[in-house]
């Protein structure tokens, strides 16, 4: 599952704008009054107008870069902390793989993740052309095993690293929906996961396909696209 486009909603696209293209040095490549389109490596990443609750993405990086990524990050943007004060977590877990968090001026949970089994080998320095690609979003659904068994049936989107009804990964290691129940809490900071409206255009294998909450008959009632 190869993660093409993903489109979430900003309430001040200025900020939002001036914090991917000028802070995080991404390069834009669609800009109107009404959204905003930044490159993300092989991915890219659009903000549209709208008060939204706060979304979690992840982008991967180098494995050979993760101290660098780290002070990179810290000279532009507060980093998130566990309640231990702990800012960079792995590798270990099932995912094999360090961590750092941040948020965007609307609240978005944003995450770099190096994978240490796959081999995203970079020389330095770290710099935006070191954000490879979306690899993960936050999907938060009333129901996770029913979710899942959906997502499975109808879209061949298997679970991979393990299934629970809080925390179940679907994909793959190049791209993953992140299931998770309403509230639970976004790691590290523990921000309760709300649905959000959002498009999503993948690929799997050779087919193209696009979702969005209209799209999921277990987020129909709760999110409008």
């Amino acid at each position: 599952m190869h993660l093409e486009h993903l489109t979430l909603h900003a309430p001040d696209l200025s900020a939002q704008r001036a914090f991917y293209a000028l802070t995080l040095g991404l390069p834009i490549c669609h800009d109107t009054p009404e959204a905003f389109t930044v490159q993300v490596g092989r991915s890219r990443l659009s903000f549209r107008q709208g008060d939204t609750p706060a979304a979690h993405f992840a982008v991967d990086i180098p494995r050979t870069l993760v101290a660098q990524a780290q002070a990179w990050l810290e000279a532009r943007v507060p980093l998130l902390a566990d309640p231990d004060g702990r800012v960079r977590f792995g590798p270990d877990g099932a995912f094999h793989s360090s961590n750092l968090y941040f948020r965007d001026p609307a609240g978005h949970i944003a995450e770099f993740i190096a994978r240490h089994d796959l081999p995203f080998d970079h020389a330095g320095p770290f710099g935006p052309q070191h954000a490879l690609h979306l690899s993960e979003f936050g999907l938060v659904v009333p129901d996770v095993t029913g979710a899942v068994d959906w997502l499975e049936a109808r879209l061949g989107l298997c679970a991979w690293v393990g299934r629970s009804p809080t925390f179940t990964p679907v994909g793959g290691a190049d791209g993953s929906l992140i299931v998770v129940p309403r509230g639970r809490g976004w790691f590290p900071v523990g921000l309760p996961g709300q649905p959000v409206p959002f498009r999503l255009a993948y690929r799997q294998g050779q087919a193209q396909r696009s979702l969005t909450p209209a799209d999921l008959p277990f987020l129909r009632p709760q999110v409008l696209a």
